[in-house]
C-alpha cells in the first residue's frame, strides 16, 4: 500500500489464505509522511468470518525472490466503507501507534500468525486503523507473508 489518503477508520489490509496452502504472516509495517502532527491512532489485527475479498482496492502481492510463483490468496487494501467492515471475530492484537514513528511488527517464529487453508474465520486476516486521524494523512504498508503449499 503506496501513499493511500486515509481521513476516517479503514481496514488497511485484508489477507485471505489460499485453499490449498498455509499462509504465515511475518511482519507488519504501516508508516506515513506527509504529517507533523503527533497523534496516537489504535490498529487492531484480527481473524473474521467476513469475505472481503471484493472490497477496497486489488493488491497484488511482490514476491522477493525472482520466480516465486504468484500468491494464491487474496490481498485487498483501503476498505473505506464502514457498512462493509469486516466483523471481528477473534482479536489478535490492538496496538495504538504514534503516526510519526508508525507501527512495525516482526513477530518471532512461534508467535507468528498462521492462516488455514479453510473458508472462514482461520484463513482470513484484517488489519485495521480503528480511530480516524484528525486530518487526512498518506498510510503506506506492507504485510510480509510466507505461503506454503499450493
Amino acid at each position: 500500500m503506496d501513499a493511500q489518503a486515509v481521513a476516517a477508520v479503514c481496514e488497511l489490509f485484508y489477507i485471505a489464505a489460499p485453499t490449498d496452502a498455509v499462509v504465515v504472516i511475518h511482519e507488519v509495517k504501516i508508516t506515513q509522511d506527509a504529517s507533523e502532527t503527533s497523534e496516537q491512532l489504535p490498529l487492531n489485527i484480527f481473524r473474521t468470518a467476513t469475505d472481503q475479498s471484493a472490497k477496497g482496492s486489488a493488491n497484488t502481492p511482490n514476491p522477493h525472490q525472482i520466480g516465486d510463483p504468484a500468491f494464491g490468496g487474496v490481498v485487498r487494501t483501503n476498505i473505506l466503507t464502514a457498512e462493509t467492515f469486516a466483523t471481528e471475530t477473534t482479536m489478535l492484537r490492538r496496538e495504538s501507534q504514534n503516526v510519526l514513528s508508525g507501527c512495525h511488527i516482526l513477530w518471532t517464529p512461534e508467535t507468528r500468525i498462521v492462516l488455514s487453508p479453510t473458508a472462514g474465520v482461520a484463513a482470513r486476516l484484517v488489519i485495521k486503523l480503528d480511530a480516524a486521524p484528525s486530518t487526512s494523512i498518506n498510510i503506506s504498508g506492507f504485510v510480509t507473508f510466507e505461503e506454503i503449499g499450493g
